[in-house]
This record gives C-alpha cells, sequence and structure tokens, in this order.
C-alpha cells in the first residue's frame, strides 16, 4: 500500500512539474510583454488550494484534475476583452505568438537541461548481462544463460548492451565469436544469428541479426561525459525524441495499429514513472525529460485550445491583416474542447483495456537504455 502511495505522489509530482514549466513559460513572457495575468493554476476544474495573490494581482490555485493547466491572461478574446492596454488581445500579433510559443520551448528547453545534467552526472546505460535466454533461439542452443556477461563481439570490445546489440544486429546469418564471463572463467563461443524481419512499435520493417537474449534491467552502469559532450548528447536525444513523436503521430493518423498500442496516457505514464522510480532518480529523471519534450510536441499540434491551434488563429489573422470574429473564436472553442475530451477519453480507455488484456509493459529496460523508438532491445 504505502509502495501504491509513493507511485502516485511521484506521478502527480512528475505531471505537476511538466504543467508547472510550461504554464510558467506562458506566465513570464506575459508578464515580459505587459499582460494582465490573474490566475495561475496547477491543474483543471474549480480550485481546491488557493496559494495567494502577489502584487501584481496574479492569483495562485491548485485545481483538481491533475491533467494540465492555465494561464488566465486579461482579455484572452474579442469576447471577453474591454479594450484595456494591459490585455493578451490588445497586444500586437508578435508578442502574442511569443507568449504562447513560450510554453512549449520552455519544455523543450526544460527536457534538454535534463538530458544534459543526466549525461553530465551519469547516464544510465544498460551492460550487456543477459536476462533472459529466448526458448529455440540460438543463444539456447550454444548454452548461453542468465546473469552471462558478454565482454567482446567479434574481437570488439563490449561495455554497454546497446554496443553488443549494434554489433550482432550487423550480422544475420554470419557466424560470429562472442566472449563471455560466467562465474569468474572467460568463455569463447561460436554462435550465427538469426535473420528476422523485426517491426518496431511503429509499424517500420528492419531485417536484423538477433541471438534470442533479453538485458538484465537490474544490471546498468552511470556513464558520464565531460560538459561539452553531454551539451551535444542531450541536443542529439531531443532531436531523437522529437523525431520519433513526430513519426508517431504521423503513423498514429494512418491508423497504424501497433502504435495505437504504443500510446500511453495517464494510467500508462502512471506505469512508466513507477518503474522509473524503482531503478533510481536518473532513470526517473530521464522519463521526466521524454514527457517534456512529447507535451511540447503536443501543445502545438494544430488542434483549438492547444498552443498549436491558437498559432494557427495567429496565421490566419496575419494572413486576413484584421482580428478574427468572436463567433469564430467560440466556434473554435468548442470544437477545439469536444476533440481534447474525446482524445483524453480514448487514451485513458486504450490504458485501461491494455490493463484487462493483461498488457505486457514496456519494461524499463527500454527507459534505462533511453531508447524508446529502436527496432528492439532484444540482439
Amino acid at each position: 500500500m504505502i509502495d501504491v502511495v509513493i507511485n502516485i505522489v511521484v506521478f502527480l509530482l512528475c505531471l505537476g512539474v511538466l504543467v508547472l514549466v510550461h504554464e510558467w513559460g506562458h506566465f513570464v513572457f506575459a508578464r515580459l510583454f505587459g499582460v494582465r495575468v490573474d490566475r495561475f493554476s496547477i491543474g483543471f476544474g474549480k480550485p481546491i488550494f488557493r496559494l495567494g495573490k502577489d502584487k501584481k494581482g496574479t492569483e495562485y490555485v491548485l485545481a483538481p484534475i491533475p491533467l494540465g493547466g492555465y494561464v488566465e491572461m486579461a482579455g484572452e478574446s474579442p469576447a471577453t476583452s474591454k479594450g484595456l492596454p494591459d490585455e493578451f488581445i490588445s497586444k500586437p500579433l508578435w508578442k502574442r505568438t511569443i507568449i504562447v510559443m513560450a510554453g512549449p520551448l520552455i519544455n523543450y528547453l526544460f527536457g534538454f537541461l535534463i538530458f544534459w545534467l543526466i549525461y553530465s552526472l551519469g547516464a544510465p546505460e544498460l551492460l550487456p548481462v543477459v536476462g533472459k535466454v529466448l526458448d529455440d533461439s540460438p543463444a539456447q542452443r550454444i548454452g548461453l544463460q542468465k546473469g552471462d556477461k558478454i565482454v567482446e563481439v567479434n574481437g570488439v570490445k563490449v561495455d554497454l548492451w546497446d554496443e553488443m546489440r549494434e554489433i550482432i544486429s550487423k550480422h544475420p546469418q554470419e557466424e560470429i565469436v562472442l566472449k563471455v564471463q560466467r562465474d569468474g572463467r572467460l568463455l569463447s563461443i561460436k554462435v550465427i544469428p538469426e535473420a528476422k524481419e523485426i517491426t518496431d512499435r511503429f509499424g517500420v520493417k528492419q531485417k536484423m541479426g538477433l541471438i534470442g537474449i533479453t538485458p538484465d534491467i537490474s544490471a546498468y552502469a552511470q556513464v558520464r561525459f565531460p560538459i561539452h559532450v553531454a551539451f551535444m548528447k542531450a541536443g542529439e536525444k531531443v532531436l531523437e525524441v522529437t523525431k520519433g513523436v513526430f513519426r508517431a503521430i504521423v503513423l498514429l493518423v494512418s491508423g497504424n495499429k501497433q502504435v495505437r498500442e504504443a500510446v500511453a496516457g495517464p494510467i500508462g505514464i502512471y506505469e512508466i514513472t513507477s518503474q522509473a522510480r524503482t531503478v533510481g532518480v536518473n532513470v526517473l529523471l530521464l522519463v521526466l525529460a521524454m514527457l517534456s519534450v512529447s507535451l511540447a510536441i503536443f501543445n502545438l499540434l494544430p488542434i483549438p485550445m492547444l498552443d498549436g491551434g491558437h498559432l494557427v488563429m495567429f496565421l490566419i489573422e496575419a494572413f486576413i491583416r484584421r482580428p478574427i470574429p468572436d463567433r469564430v473564436y467560440e466556434y473554435t472553442a468548442h470544437i477545439g474542447m469536444t476533440l481534447i475530451i474525446i482524445m483524453t477519453v480514448l487514451v485513458i480507455y486504450n490504458d485501461i483495456r491494455k490493463l484487462t488484456d493483461g498488457f505486457h509493459r514496456q519494461g524499463v529496460s527500454n527507459i534505462v537504455s533511453a531508447e524508446k523508438i529502436v527496432p528492439s532491445n532484444i540482439p
């Protein structure tokens, strides 16, 4: 019971931090451009905790639905505007655009900074230790065992699971030599990886060599990099996650079944953060960084009520060179709210269905190796 409570607290803290960072981006630039902010809310719904007001009249509150938050600015639409100079709608289009863009951009920056911190202080990387040998696999036939540590592949020293997996995957149906540590002994074992066409979680097929082993997720090392190298690796990781999310969105829209299975709603995120917590703080931070980048991209989707929807409206306003009519704002707001409710219901339903069907969780192995979009972790 205590473990469940801790998991829930960690889940809510992760969501709260992501929402706080996002809304703080909007808030800071609204204040910078002289827009009056009436309320800063973490969570949706009627406030349950009022934390007070600051000198500029902004009220800070906590609301019961932790799936988002909002910064309530004066005069956000023509319908609520009184024509005052400190209203959002009164500001030039370029300032409004920056205020809206600030939330996703700060989420991006936050994700990058976490990756940079992790790579600087120690990124969790799986070691090449066998966790399980799959039935009727080349690994089983040559006698590999749980706990074996593979230290060389074809004469190339390997320190990490991904290094080993990458070499093995390049030699389908070719004999390779593994050097394996077992009970203090060093064994030399020959194996021929099977050639298999692997379909990743996004439906993309790749031919690669597999021997049929899975990693021991408890065997990992903290790999540190110099600050300048960590900076570059953080940028690469943000780009990698971004490509993966966009790729998933495209395939999801096209109706790809595997992507639908992979999409996680609140329950799925709870499962991921709960697993990450049990492994270590670094892994939990890694998940937080990935979620922050994903949240930034999601908010930039051209759906009314999301930041991307506002940006589309601004683009139309710039094109027609006049304010958009009140009724258009009203209609799009209703459409956007309906779409968001439908999306929320669908992802929660998907989460529940996967749980009731005995959904096999992705496991921390993908999280630890920071590879959410690789074809497989099973060489």
